[in-house]
Formats: C-alpha cells, structure tokens, sequence
C-alpha cells in the first residue's frame, strides 16, 4: 500500500507541476485554474474517493489524502477539497456523481438557512456565507441535521439538496488567497431537499468532518513546501560573508518549524486513517485541525523572517503558500473552534478514558498503510 501511495504522490504531482506557472497565470488573472480544474476532471481526481459505481474514480479516503497534500505543496490554484467531499456525499446519499466543479455547504447549521416543509417536501431557503469556490462551481450541496428543521414538526432524518449556482444571487468575494469564496443567496422559492439515512456518509456531521479534514491536509501540504523552501533559502542567501542558515538563531527557527511539521503530518494522517476506520473519527479531526492551524502560525511567521521581503513578491512562491495557510486555519471552523470542541469532547471522557487515549495504541499504528 505504500508503494500505492508513493505512485499515486509521484503521479500527481507530476501533473500539477507541468502546469503550475500556466494555473497560477491564470489564477492571477481570474482567481482560479479552470485549465487545471479541467485537467482534475478529465483524470478523475474530483471524485477520487467514490466508488465506479456512482459515478467515481473507485478510490480510497487514504488516496484522497495523498492527492490533497500533494495539492498543498503546490498551492494548487483549483478546487480540490470541495468537489471531492461534494462527490462523497451525494454517493453516500445514493446519488450519481453531477459533473462539473462542486460547492459544498457541510451544515446549514452553520448559516442563516430555514427549512420549512412544503407539500411533503422539505426546502431549505436564506443565505449561505462565505462557502469556498462558490462563484465557479456549476452547483452547490447542501446540508443539513434535523436539528434545523422546526421542533414542532421535525424531520425524519438529515437532508440533503443540490441547487445550480445559476439559480443563486451570489455576492462577490475572495478568501486571503485570493480564492473565490462567495455569499450565496438560495431561491426564493427554495432548494428541495432529500432525507438521507443517519449512520450514512452523508449526514451532515460525517460531511463535516471530512470537510475539516481536507482543510488540515490542504495545510500540511503547504507546511511542508514552506520548510523546503525556508531551507533552501537560508543555504542559498549569504550574509556577513556566510548563509544565513549557518547562524545558529536561523537554526533554531528552522528546527522548530521542522518539528511541527512533522508533528502535524503525524496527527493529520492518524485522523485520516481513524476517520475512514471509523474508530476516534471526530476526535482526531479536531486534533488533526487544531495541530495543523497552530503549525502554519508558525510556518507563515518563519517562512517569512527567512525570507524577507522577496517572500511577498508576485514571482516569488511563498506567499502562495502563507496566504493560503491563513484561509485555511478558518475554513470549516478555525483552531480556536475546533480546540475547544476536541476540549468538550475529552472532558467528557472522564479521566479513565483520557488516559486510554494518551497510552492506548493508535490505529495509525496497526493500519497496514501509510497516508
């Protein structure tokens, strides 16, 4: 499984790179790839971990993973995350694959979204705010608990819609990096939605989660290119008559920005494997988030001072990187949100179980694969 996976990173890889100056051009000039987004469909990594059946590539979870990284350290300049998890639960709801670049809404709960039952059919009205690559998706997924919907009268189950971005006012808008990241407006008229089993892949929790994850992969990918480029840096650029990464204080913050990457890729791929296992799923996302945000803290701030100022110029690479670190800490919740959740969540374990947790072997550890 590790030889997969190192094929599947070299592959990859190779076909962003012969096209990474053209997409980030055209990213410059429009915000997004759509030559790379093509290229991503055409190969099928949009819908890497649906099964062929649907519609998909026949993936795993553990191949989406692989792909984002590597996505991360190229600063890939097209949704990669989004169409995936979009992807994923419209198979998890039984549902084909819909071609073309997909939003997804996680949770409505998370937005000022009214659900209200019409004629036996349940419809999601309101807004949407700041959803990730909005404004160039053909259409949105839409999520939602039963926890939404009117106490009085609530659903049997979690809901899911899909509405065309061409039925939607949208209002324009960009994250830090410049990426597309729109407040969507739905029909008047609303968006029908379809009840999905609870334990499926498509409750909204579940889609959530995911989500979240993609965002720490995203990051991790992007962490390790900005301790590969800070080091090649600091060898390269000379001052007092020797490289700056002969200085022991240039040492020092190039260590501790090592040592977090590491650590972050560590957790990220053990909340990889646990959530596709179903074991600590929620747990260690939240970890996997938390630890991945703090780490980019860190690797904008030293990216940065190694660099100085050629680090924020337009040819340079690493502001490609760093402005996208500060996106991603808040998509889907940012670490403060989601330390204080995986707080919640192992206060209530009691401190038997939190021991357990500490000591107890990881599923990362016993799995037969590597992320």
């Amino acid at each position: 499984m590790m030889e997969d996976q190192d094929s599947l990173r070299s592959a990859f890889s190779a076909v962003i790179t012969k096209q990474i100056d053209d997409a980030r051009q055209e990213a410059t000039e429009s915000g997004w790839s759509q030559g790379l987004w093509r290229c991503f469909e055409e190969e099928g990594f949009t819908v890497v971990a649906v099964p062929e059946t649907a519609g998909g590539s026949g993936g795993t979870l553990v191949d989406l993973a692989t792909m984002l990284k590597v996505a991360g350290y190229h600063a890939a300049p097209a949704p990669l995350a989004e169409p995936n998890v979009a992807a994923w639960a419209l198979a998890g709801a039984g549902c084909d694959v819909i071609p073309g670049p997909l939003a997804v809404v996680p949770d409505a709960a998370n937005h000022p979204v009214k659900l209200s039952e019409v004629a036996g059919e349940w419809r999601a009205a309101g807004s949407l705010s700041a959803v990730p690559w909005a404004g160039c998706s053909d259409s949105i997924v839409v999520l939602a608990g039963d926890a939404v919907t009117p106490k009085e009268h609530p659903a049997s189950g979690p809901l899911l819609g899909v509405v065309a971005r061409a039925e939607c006012e949208l209002t324009p808008g960009v994250n830090l990096a410049g990426e597309p990241c729109e407040d969507v407006r739905l029909p008047p008229d609303g968006v029908e939605m379809m009840t999905v089993p609870n334990g499926s892949q498509a409750h909204p929790a579940a889609v959530q989660a995911l989500s979240v994850l993609t965002s720490a992969l995203l990051m991790t990918g992007s962490l390790r290119r900005v301790l590969d480029l800070s080091v090649l840096y600091a060898r390269q650029r000379e001052q007092f008559g020797r490289p700056i990464d002969r200085f022991q204080a240039v040492q020092q913050h190039l260590a501790h920005l090592a040592g977090g990457v590491e650590q972050a890729e560590a957790i990220v791929d053990t909340a990889v494997v646990e959530f596709g296992a179903e074991l600590r799923g929620e747990m260690s996302v939240l970890a996997a988030k938390t630890c991945a945000a703090e780490v980019a803290q860190v690797a904008i701030s030293v990216g940065h001072q190694i660099h100085g100022a050629i680090g924020m110029t337009a040819e340079h690479e690493l502001h490609h990187h760093t402005r996208r670190l500060m996106a991603w800490r808040d998509v889907y919740g940012s670490e403060i949100r989601s330390g204080r959740e995986l707080g919640r969540l192992i206060t209530q374990m009691g401190p038997d179980a939190l021991w357990e947790l500490l000591t107890g072997p990881s599923s990362l550890l016993v799995s037969d694969g590597q992320v």
